[in-house]
């Protein structure tokens, strides 16, 4: 399984980064560049069993996610219009130290849903909506840059797109 060394700021440049590289091992003329910056990874590549092989750990860990990321999502929604009532009424005071503790647990549940999604780049996989559970594979296909797609509710990997799109442009992989 080919692996390269590449330097990236989170995971949304992984797939420009991806591209980059593999035009700079193919000898493909450089073009204008995003600079990377952050710690040096290994982009692990995947064939297609590979990827479907990993798909019971990643159900549970992405469902995990997903339902911790709606969750979060809805309780900070609750907090802020909490905080747009209590704005500036000194008759809502006695609630400070609820909502402080509120906004603690917060942060706390936002730094363990960090560590899931730390887990699934351990595992060279890229997490593209915590809310829909999408993840994506790098792979090689045809000699090109590409990911393969996985959503939450899918029973397999049926969907692949190249490096320079995005997840909206899936499309069916065939095995012929």
């Amino acid at each position: 399984m080919p692996r390269l060394e590449v330097n990236f700021h989170n995971s949304n440049v992984v797939g420009i980064v991806l591209a980059q590289l593999i035009d700079a091992q193919l000898g493909v003329e450089k073009t204008k560049r995003r600079r990377p910056t952050m710690t040096t990874r290994t982009i692990q590549f995947f064939t297609i069993e590979q990827a479907r092989s990993m798909l019971p750990l990643l159900r549970l860990i992405v469902t995990d996610i997903s339902l911790s990321h709606r969750e979060l999502t809805e309780r900070k929604s609750n907090l802020r219009r909490m905080l747009r009532r209590h704005e500036g009424k000194a008759r809502f005071q006695i609630y400070d130290a609820e909502i402080a503790e509120i906004q603690e647990d917060l942060k706390n549940e936002t730094l363990h849903l960090e560590e899931y999604v730390s887990e699934l780049e351990q595992l060279g996989v890229i997490l593209r909506s915590a809310h829909d559970g999408i993840v994506d594979f790098p792979a090689m296909i045809d000699d090109a840059p590409a990911f393969y797609t996985w959503q939450m509710e899918q029973a397999d990997v049926l969907e692949f797109h190249w490096a320079d799109e995005s997840t909206a442009d899936r499309r069916p992989i065939y095995n012929g």
